[in-house]
């Protein structure tokens, strides 16, 4: 393996947009004739549903990568993302919350790396003790629509983005950010997906018009019943149908449970949905560009639905309203399910034509962009002198566990270590307290041998044969008296041992 440049993002999940990020600068690259691999935090094979084999670009390093190899940064909302949040998102399951700060430390120290921001590159690369600098870092229409509250967070971030030969955001929110941080040469590039069209075009079917739908698992459990409500009024004006499809199947993303069970109770109200279950990112772009219009939460379903020039209106979303409003403020966003009917009876009437000339300019400044990153890598060492990056390991041996297995069964180790250690204690506290108790039963029954003859010498001095002697000294003690000597050898008993 001897790549001309690294693309690098989140490729190691299922996720529409990031991986057709990575599909498209991989075949507009290789259109200018230069040679691309993916690489992520993680390695993963994501081939089977349109992606391609994702490297761990710390497994890179530690075999070889050549630093000065451009890196492309190929966007996404990544400039804030965190260790944290990745990994939840890249894990078998979703995590229990007190685990997730437990785990990220664990890959942390399984990757070797100290990087805060696990999909920005640093000026240097720390690997297990070395530290490598990254020579050609590009910075492609990343989003950064939001800044983090930490002070600390954020310089780290301007520090880590102001070092990179090349950066771009895709909107003007990030822009806007980017300099309130002292970024002053951010500029705008549009999202790579754009380009979809023009890499595999698709002829609108003939027949009856669908409506296409994609909604997050989270947001179908809070509005399933808005939702289908809107729905009803919706779908006699599609001979089509209603059709629900997938952007991500990863954690927090969407969920196929979620869908059949809106579909249940859809049906349930008389409005009929079809679930797509396609998880490929290519069937997914036809799906889009088959639909009379999109309806959905994703970002790059609206995307790919403007390169194709079909009607879409999003809902509330921070992200996808950021981008809309910069790019796409022609078709609604920002909806609430109530809002639904009226909106796409609106944009069902537009004249589709009228955006074109938007995607054009679009569509040139991507061609600018790439004629640029060409520059910087072919202007780096030739191919030809640059060591080769080992696929494997130099010692190969008996695979490895997977990362987050085997940080699980760290994690699970040490909790069944404490807990067995609690049980010892609590074993060793059970024992000293039974002893405790023990002992204050046989005290609570030699007390109570002790106070028996007490009380029976105290009923008998108060009895009338044993009281005051008439005749005798006043004042003098009887027998029964206490404080009378001989009482006192009575009460008397000794503690058997």
């Amino acid at each position: 393996m001897n790549p001309d440049a690294i693309l690098f993002g989140a490729f190691e999940r299922h996720n529409f947009g990031d991986l057709l990020m990575g599909y498209a600068f991989e075949k507009l690259l290789r259109q200018r004739g230069i040679n691309t691999i993916h690489a992520s935090i993680l390695d993963n094979d994501l081939t089977a549903c349109g992606g391609t084999r994702v490297h761990s670009i710390f497994d890179l390093l530690a075999n070889g990568l050549d630093p000065d190899i451009p890196v492309l940064h190929v966007g996404g909302e990544t400039a804030t993302c965190s260790f944290n949040d990745a990994l939840a998102c890249d894990s078998p399951a979703p995590l229990p919350y007190h685990l997730k700060d437990i785990i990220s430390s664990e890959i942390h120290q399984e990757l070797g790396t100290d990087r805060p921001f696990p999909y920005l590159t640093p000026p240097k690369e720390r690997i297990n003790t070395a530290s490598k600098p990254w020579e050609n870092r590009l910075f492609y229409g990343i989003g950064l629509t939001q800044l983090s509250d930490d002070r600390a967070d954020n310089e780290r971030l301007r520090a880590t983005l102001a070092a990179a030969r090349m950066i771009s955001f895709r909107d003007t929110h990030s822009i806007r950010n980017a300099r309130s941080l002292g970024i002053t040469q951010a500029t705008y590039a549009p999202d790579i997906v754009l380009s979809i069209s023009q890499l595999m075009p698709v002829s609108k079917p003939i027949g009856p018009s669908s409506l296409l739908m994609h909604f997050k698992g989270d947001y179908l459990r809070r509005n399933s019943a808005e939702l289908i409500h809107a729905l009803s009024q919706i779908a006699p004006h599609f001979e089509g149908g209603l059709k629900l499809g997938l952007a991500g199947t990863a954690n927090y993303h969407d969920s196929l449970d979620e869908y059949y069970r809106f579909k249940q109770l859809a049906e349930e109200s008389s409005v009929p949905i079809e679930v797509l279950p396609s998880v490929d990112i290519l069937t997914i772009c036809q799906q889009i560009a088959s639909a009379a219009a999109v309806i959905s939460t994703s970002l790059h379903y609206r995307i790919v639905a403007r390169s194709y020039g079909v009607p879409r209106l999003t809902m509330n979303m921070h992200k996808v309203n950021c981008w809309s409003e910069s790019n796409d403020a022609l078709y609604p966003f920002g909806m609430e399910p109530g809002q639904l009917p009226a909106s796409l009876h609106t944009i069902m009437r537009m004249e589709r034509p009228v955006e074109d000339s938007g995607q054009t300019k679009d569509l040139a400044i991507i061609d600018r962009h790439l004629e640029a990153i060409t520059g910087i890598i072919r202007s780096s060492a030739p191919n030809s002198d640059r060591p080769k990056v080992s696929e494997s390991p130099p010692q190969p041996g008996p695979p490895s566990p997977d990362l987050w297995i085997a940080s699980m069964a760290r994690c699970l180790d040490d909790r069944d270590s404490s807990i067995r250690t609690q049980a010892e204690i609590i074993k060793f506290q059970d024992a000293v307290l039974s002893s405790k108790a023990r002992l204050l039963g046989r005290l609570l029954r030699l007390l109570i041998a002790s106070v028996r003859p007490l009380r029976a010498s105290t009923v008998t001095s108060s009895s009338p044969a044993s009281q005051h002697v008439p005749g005798g000294p006043q004042g003098s003690a009887g027998k029964g008296d206490p404080h009378h000597p001989i009482a006192h050898q009575k009460a008397v008993h000794p503690i058997e041992p």
